[in-house]
């Protein structure tokens, strides 16, 4: 990275926003485009691919108003016909490629580059069945669909593999993406098997590390010995390298990932402007003081040729406000410029804010985004245990885990869990209150700036519930205090019906967790570490046996999991592969 104001190769921005303009879902998968959802016959499909055209062609201009020279699109698998893909689906996968060649063109007659997106790997049913465990079928089939898109969408300037994360469990149609990397030998073979097509056509492969904890690749975001592994002997200027800024999801207090520093392939620092923990643009969660920092570190690394940042992707919520499309997303967008300010362009945090909102409003500005930035740090996250770090099997554990995505969770064994952690539990029920002493200058500076004073009331309002529930964490349980904190629940959903507004969805059970303090310090010693390295026990309990027994009884336990739990992303079960 060069602080000359040299403009990075890839200024990558995510393309998906488009696609959700009127989706009708309460609660929404952001993580892809629902392409076996979307509508390609009849008048319904003509008006709804009209709208499709005409929101890109906006957002097209939008973002390269911005800075951003690459859009993301999904995906590979939806767009390529394949000769044993069934009637049904073949009709479905002609129609849009049809509407993909049209959006790729408009984004392309704007200047910009088109990278389209593959999981590892999509698959029919059928087609699984009859590959039956052949893996090298199933590589070839892989190739030769890799090779055909290329092909076809020679206007395409490269692909993204998502090796390390298949379907949420909520994705429907016939293809579906399941987890074939299992190993990084596996994907290190993988990628040299197919970079050789990307080389000879003049395109790029750009490979994430994100996984999900699934199978031995899973620690791939955080395993420095594992992106060795993964990258051994792949030498291409075809090849590029997508890694997350921390090492784990997009989450505050994380230590920069040191797999930057690890190798001298060509690599992309990702960042999400639409923060899908903290609110998915409903308030300000800034994250310009953070990038800054990380972006401190990275000063000399002369690989790091790019920047993703997702402004519509990511999470399994209600909030839908759409990125760089009408009224757009204020604080998103904020956040998108701001971090190509201080990447793209070399800027300092006060240059890129003074950029982005007019130098006369730039220290008015600064000061009510770092109160809005203390806010978060103080009343969303639990500080003390934000900043621990821990391991459960092939994860880095979340430094948040009783708000997720847009539920509150006071639930008694998250009581229990947050009080085994944090030591200075008063501290953190009076951190969280002090936090939300920043509210009322906060509303006062975003009137002189113009900004959404009553996106800052639902950012208060929502942060009082996250506040009043660390009573329960760190307190002693009353039926009192259940009175209040059901009363605060009421007054919360009243104050925002969901007519009016999408809230955060304030889930309680407050019925008793039967497992002792003792037996949690005990599961927590076995089972959880504070070192990124594995353990003895780890290699033949956590690993090996654990994911046995998991299997086991799932079926028979499962119902007792909270459905949130086993119906979101790819549920739990992944973490026990």
């Amino acid at each position: 990275m060069s602080n000359s104001g040299d403009e990075m190769d890839w200024v990558i921005v995510d393309g998906i926003g488009p696609f959700f303009r009127g989706y009708e879902k309460r609660r929404i998968n952001w993580s892809k485009i629902p392409l076996a959802e979307l509508p390609v016959k009849g008048k319904k499909a003509e008006a709804f691919w009209q709208g499709v055209r005409k929101d890109m062609a906006e957002f097209v201009e939008r973002v390269k108003r911005d800075g951003y020279n690459t859009v993301t699109l999904d995906d590979v698998a939806h767009v390529t016909p394949h000769e044993a893909h069934e009637e049904k689906l073949a009709k479905r996968i002609d129609r849009l490629r049809e509407e993909m060649k049209e959006l790729v063109a408009i984004i392309k007659a704007a200047g910009l580059r088109v990278l389209m997106t593959t999981d590892v790997l999509p698959m029919t049913g059928k087609m699984s069945s009859e590959f039956g465990n052949d893996r090298k079928q199933m590589m070839l089939y892989f190739e030769q669909l890799l090779e055909s898109f290329l092909d076809d969408f020679s206007e395409v300037d490269g692909v993204i593999l998502r090796l390390g994360e298949g379907d949420g469990k909520d994705v429907k149609g016939e293809l579906h993406n399941e987890l074939y990397v299992r190993t990084a030998r596996e994907a290190n073979e993988m990628l040299k098997l197919l970079v050789g097509a990307f080389e000879s056509r003049g395109k790029v492969l750009i490979c994430r590390t994100w996984t999900v904890g699934a199978y031995p690749i899973g620690d791939l975001i955080w395993h420095r010995k594992r992106v060795d592994e993964l990258l051994k002997g792949v030498e291409s200027d075809a090849f590029l390298l997508s890694l997350k800024y921390g090492e784990s999801d997009f989450f505050r207090y994380l230590p920069l990932n040191r797999a930057f520093f690890r190798t001298e392939v060509k690599t992309i620092i990702e960042f999400q402007a639409r923060r899908e923990y903290e609110g998915a643009g409903e308030y300000p969660s800034f994250i310009g003081f953070d990038a800054e920092a990380y972006a401190e570190e990275l000063r000399d690394q002369e690989n790091l040729v790019g920047v993703s940042v997702w402004v519509q992707t990511g999470g399994w919520h209600a909030f839908r406000r759409l990125s760089y499309l009408g009224e757009g997303s204020p604080w998103v967008e904020l956040n998108s410029r701001v971090l190509l300010g201080i990447f793209n362009e070399g800027l300092s945090l006060k240059e890129a804010i003074a950029l982005a909102v007019g130098h006369s409003r730039a220290a008015t500005a600064e000061r009510f985004l770092r109160l809005a930035d203390e806010a978060v740090k103080k009343a969303l996250y639990v500080e003390e245990y934000a900043r621990q770090k821990w391991f459960f099997r092939r994860v880095r554990i979340p430094p948040l885990i009783h708000v997720y995505w847009d539920c509150v969770f006071l639930y008694h064994p998250v009581k229990k869990l947050l009080a085994h952690f944090v030591k200075g539990k008063n501290e953190a029920v009076q951190d969280g209150y002090q936090a939300l002493e920043n509210f009322p200058e906060m509303i006062e500076l975003a009137e002189k700036l113009g900004w959404s004073t009553a996106d800052v009331e639902f950012m208060r309002d929502s942060f009082g519930m996250f506040v009043k529930a660390r009573e329960y964490y760190f307190g002693t349980y009353t039926e009192e205090m259940k009175r209040e904190l059901l009363e605060a629940k009421a007054a919360y959903k009243a104050k925002y019906p969901r007519s009016v507004r999408h809230r955060y969805r304030i889930k309680t059970d407050f019925s008793q967790f039967g497992v002792s303090k003792q037996k949690i310090a005990v599961a927590r010693r076995m089972f959880v570490r504070n070192k990124r390295g594995y353990r003895l026990i780890d290699h033949i309990v956590t690993l090996q046996l654990l994911g046995v027994i998991y299997r086991l009884f799932n079926k028979r336990y499962q119902r007792h999991l909270p459905k949130f739990v086993r119906k979101s992303a790819m549920g739990v079960d992944a973490l026990f592969k």
